[in-house]
């Protein structure tokens, strides 16, 4: 996860809060767009929990960012081994059950 949202700031240029806040509802892979919209706050130490999802600095930070090849498989493959994971957790809990 952590080389995925590395790469991910380097070939965007997107803030370490944006990145952090990216769902794939984000992530356009048929489209290689990335929506920006939200990014990661850090709460005040007085207030309980550390870190919320909030909007973007200014409207003009909310964007689309185009998928260049290189990120675009990265974020390809992460996310078929993502899916693979659930599959093998679903079936292994069927197992279980």
């Amino acid at each position: 996860m952590f080389t995925c949202a590395f790469l991910t700031a380097c070939y965007t240029g997107m803030r370490t809060g944006e990145v952090f806040a990216l769902t794939w509802e984000d992530i356009d892979l048929d489209n290689r767009i990335i929506k920006i919209n939200k990014t990661v706050y850090a709460k005040d130490k007085e207030k309980k929990g550390r870190w919320y999802l909030g909007t973007t600095k200014t409207t003009g930070s909310c964007r689309e960012i185009y998928i260049c090849d290189t990120l675009y498989l990265v974020l390809s493959n992460y996310k078929k081994y993502k899916m693979n994971i659930r599959k093998n957790m679903a079936k292994s809990i069927k197992d279980i059950l």
